[in-house]
């Protein structure tokens, strides 16, 4: 059986390999495009997400697959234990910004269909928009959170420290929130 134990030498592998690309998804972003689809309700096809992340690379080593394999199972396995936690800390914001607009890049699958969803209640409804939201908080610039902050009286690291605690509460429960809705909406099988 194949071991797919993430490690710092498949991240290097990996930081190298989509840096080197310009059609790949920076590392970063990566990370928030398979957070997204590991908590789509539909299931996403190796190859499709492969595909994605690549950059459409038919050339793809061995190698480069087997440390995206990894990076998708621990990911899922701290998803699925509600264990999960923003890989980058609130003074990161470059990163953080790549990870929420691969986050929000890898949410398309599934998410304007479930908001959309007449059968979905309202509570639910905004209980996925919120949490996305938050999830994609750091896609924004940072002069239009500097400016959002100036206008509100707001000190911008506390402010973004704050959003930063607040995704990352919301990225524990993001999963079930969204089985939850694809269950009610009637959109998805529970056994999909």
């Amino acid at each position: 059986m194949l071991e797919f134990s993430f490690t710092e030498q498949h991240k290097a592998l990996l930081e190298g390999y989509l840096s080197s690309s310009e059609q790949a998804l920076p590392y970063a972003v990566c990370e928030g495009y398979l957070f997204a689809i590991i908590c789509s309700p539909a299931g996403i096809e190796v190859e499709q997400w492969l595909t994605a992340v690549s950059g459409g690379d038919e050339q793809i080593a061995e190698e480069h697959v087997f440390a995206l394999m990894a990076l998708h199972h621990d990911i899922s396995e701290r998803v699925f234990s509600g264990q999960f936690q923003i890989p980058y800390p609130s003074s990161a914001f470059a990163k953080l910004q790549q990870w929420s607009q691969g986050f929000l890049a890898g949410i398309e699958h599934f998410y304007a269909e479930l908001v959309n969803s007449d059968v979905l209640n309202n509570e639910m409804k905004q209980a996925l928009i919120s949490s996305t939201e938050q999830l994609g908080f750091f896609s924004l610039e940072q002069s239009q959170i500097a400016q959002f902050c100036d206008v509100n009286g707001f000190e911008i690291q506390t402010f973004y420290q704050q959003q930063y605690e607040l995704a990352n509460e919301f990225a524990l429960a993001y999963v079930q929130l969204v089985e939850n809705a694809a269950v009610e909406s009637g959109l998805y099988d529970e056994e999909a």
